[in-house]
């Protein structure tokens, strides 16, 4: 139990041995920077590369997903790659445990560029057999067979399937509703549909800064406050349309007719 013990606090050894391409100064793109991993760990690990410019992280770069790579002695791969004008001057390895918590950091000095209209350059082989062997343990954790499903776990999986896609409609359509809602309706109705007005003025001016900021999250806080300033103004908009034609299926009192008292 000892040695078990000592074994399971041992931190592994990471080491990056390879980048390909070779020098990396001038990439096509959408093309892969990769960093071959040789480990050894008494822990399954996971690894997931990011690129820094000037010690800065560059958020706009893809970078690659991880399958658990088993304890032991092995080797692994980590890729990002960007669009035309990116730069990097050096990769971080991040070393996870199965679970994601970050353990520690490689640092990898590499230079690398991102230009439009050039060819794509020579990776070395292992990138193509690591990368393979990635792709497996991917889509071997996806098939797994985990705990059944209960009710709860289908209804939620039913709904995301339905409601993900409406949440992002709703950012396109919540501006043409609050148009529709203010030139159709009038008076009080017309005031309770501006009310998302009230938080949607505040969340577009945010998102814009974000975007002249070079952020990748710039739409977050639109993508979570469209669908609730969509609901409140349909809602409005529905019980306004419905009221009219309530007023207007009402009998009109006919001439000289009076109350009967009771």
């Amino acid at each position: 139990m000892l040695t078990l013990a000592a074994q399971a606090q041992t931190p592994p050894v990471v080491k990056a041995t390879g980048v390909t391409p070779d020098p990396a100064t001038r990439l096509a793109p959408g093309q892969s920077l990769n960093v071959r991993i040789v480990y050894e760990s008494a822990q399954p690990l996971r690894f997931q590369a990011a690129g820094y410019l000037a010690g800065v992280r560059n958020g706009r770069l893809a970078m690659n997903p991880s399958p658990v790579y088993p304890a032991g002695k092995g080797e692994a791969i980590a890729w990002l790659f960007g669009q035309p004008g990116a730069r990097i001057d050096e990769i971080r390895v991040r070393v996870c445990d199965d679970r994601w918590r970050q353990l520690f950091e490689v640092r990898v000095p590499v230079k690398g560029e991102w230009h439009a209209g050039v060819p794509a350059a020579p990776e070395a082989p292992w990138a193509l057999e690591l990368s393979a062997v990635q792709q497996r343990g991917l889509n071997q954790t996806m098939a797994k067979p985990g705990k059944a499903a209960g009710i709860l776990e289908k209804l939620w999986f039913a709904l995301t399937t339905v409601l993900v896609p409406l949440v992002f409609l709703a950012v396109p359509g919540y501006p043409a509703l609050q148009v529709y809602a203010l030139v159709r309706l009038r008076g009080p109705a017309r005031l309770l549909s501006a009310l998302p007005l009230s938080f949607m003025l505040p969340v577009y001016a945010f998102c814009l800064y974000g975007l002249s900021q070079e952020s990748n999250l710039w739409p977050l806080y639109a993508i979570f406050a469209s669908p609730v300033a969509f609901l409140i103004t349909l809602a409005v908009l529905l019980v306004a349309r419905r009221r009219q034609k309530a007023g207007a299926s009402a009998p009109a009192p006919v001439a000289g007719e009076t109350a009967k008292p009771n």
